[in-house]
């Protein structure tokens, strides 16, 4: 599935892989539909990524909570620490454009990207996100043999500077620069982890 990763063009590209192996198939296979669990409810992302990160719902095109797993449409709202989207009810907002499964014997995979999108809960079409939609973030877990793998991949991260305010270019700036160079690694290498950790 990573073949399906867009190719890095402009901006910034980061990544996050953690991985864990067991001593049997079986023990393999029971873990990862923990990990799959845990990876489909977007809600409780914040668990997993640990103390002080970004919080994630996932909402339906009305920007209604869905209690749901993902699909293609959805939308996930983000809220990010210390510097919200003072414009936007606080919130970040990327759409779901892919979500693909693949299941065999001994591999399986579930792979979702999102990319920036506008505020479903307002008619203005304008970015509400600090970065601009060229970016995306390409979200997979997968299950190869006796190992387990949860992986992220940002491609073609550039500043949302689009239709936007001076303070609101300020703001995206700053949020995107610091997610691209520390913060957004430090986000994903945390929640790579919690996903896929043996309790």
């Amino acid at each position: 599935m990573k073949n399906k990763i867009p190719e890095q063009i402009i901006g910034v590209e980061s990544e996050a892989v953690s991985k864990i192996s067991f001593d049997n198939k079986e023990s393999t296979r029971i873990h990862f539909k923990k990990v799959k669990k845990r990876f489909l409810d977007i809600n409780s992302w914040e668990l997993f990524a640990g103390q002080e990160k970004a919080e994630f719902s996932l909402r339906d095109e009305n920007g209604n909570l869905i209690l749901g797993h993902p699909q293609v449409g959805n939308y996930i709202s983000i809220k990010v620490p210390l510097l919200p989207n003072r414009n936007d009810g606080g919130l970040d907002w990327v759409k779901i454009e892919v979500y693909e499964e693949e299941v065999f014997e001994d591999y399986e995979a579930v792979y979702l990207r999102v990319r920036p999108s506008s505020d479903p809960t307002s008619s203005s079409n304008k970015i509400t996100h600090f970065l601009d939609s060229s970016a995306t973030s390409n979200f997979i877990i997968k299950r190869s043999g006796k190992e387990i793998s949860a992986e992220i991949y940002a491609r073609n991260e550039v500043p949302n500077s689009k239709d936007k305010s001076i303070s609101e270019k300020i703001r995206n700036k700053i949020v995107s620069v610091g997610g691209m160079l520390i913060g957004s690694k430090i986000q994903w290498e945390g929640l790579t982890k919690g996903l896929i950790e043996n309790e």
